[in-house]
């Protein structure tokens, strides 16, 4: 190996023995001193390297151990992917985009929903919509239930990606908006939609359905889709002053 292997080449290097099974799950790495050794680097790097490779979700640290080989998750590796991501969706612009994914996500999953929601699922949605009830005017309570209301549509296709998205990116996303002044009566407005919503599930009218959750999505956001449509340095700007002159109506 060359003396000049980064941190990254290293463990990519490990990476690749991993997966290819050379490692295989539950075993332990070598001794840093060995993988030093082997790579030709001080320990600091090949401690960066290990770092890396925990960070990929392939390995576990205990303190005083050396790590052990695990098999990824999806839970992990969309862990990772969302934890990149905040820097993407921290500007105004990255924000509208996540939030028209969004949209396009879960009125999608509301359509399989209307005819395939077992009654059980149903009585999650009821509950989740009385426990925002209880939460109107708590900020934390309302929304964890709100989340977990939506979180319900993500689980009734019983597909583990569409469960992983909205844990990664939604339930973040729901929790950090901004709190407005009014938000007891925001939130009843909102609670009032979720029981149309799983009244048209109920009537197995899709149409009915997708239409309310789409008027629930975009009635506190609706500015961000306009600003994703635009570019330039000056597009938070133009989001600050639409916001400001949208609650002034």
């Amino acid at each position: 190996m060359a003396e000049d292997m980064t941190a990254q080449e290293i463990a990519n290097h490990l990476s690749s023995e991993v997966h290819s099974g050379k490692f295989a799950a539950g075993e332990m790495l070598p001794p840093e001193r060995d993988l030093c050794e082997r790579f030709g680097v001080g320990r600091n790097v090949v401690r960066e390297a290990l770092t890396i490779l925990h960070g990929r979700g392939l390995t576990s640290q205990e303190k005083g151990k050396r790590p052990r080989v695990v098999l990824p998750t999806l839970t992990t590796v969309m862990e990772g992917v969302g934890e990149a991501a905040q820097f993407f969706f921290s500007g105004s612009e990255g924000l509208a985009h996540l939030e028209q994914a969004r949209l396009f996500l879960e009125t999608s999953m509301l359509r399989y929903t209307t005819v395939h929601a077992t009654n059980a699922q149903i009585a999650k949605m009821l509950e989740a919509i009385e426990a925002c009830e209880a939460g109107l005017d708590d900020v934390e309570a309302f929304r964890d239930a709100d989340v977990q209301f939506h979180r319900v549509l993500a689980e009734v296709p019983g597909n583990p990606i569409f469960i992983a998205l909205h844990d990664t990116f939604v339930e973040k996303l729901m929790k950090n908006r901004a709190v407005l002044p009014d938000f007891p009566e925001r939130n009843r407005a909102s609670n009032a939609e979720h029981r149309a919503i799983v009244s048209a599930i109920l009537d197995k009218n899709a149409d009915k359905a997708v239409e309310t959750l789409t008027r629930h999505l975009t009635r506190n956001y609706g500015t961000y889709f306009r600003i994703a449509l635009e570019h330039g340095p000056e597009a938070g700007a133009r989001l600050k002053s639409a916001i400001q002159e949208e609650e002034a109506q």
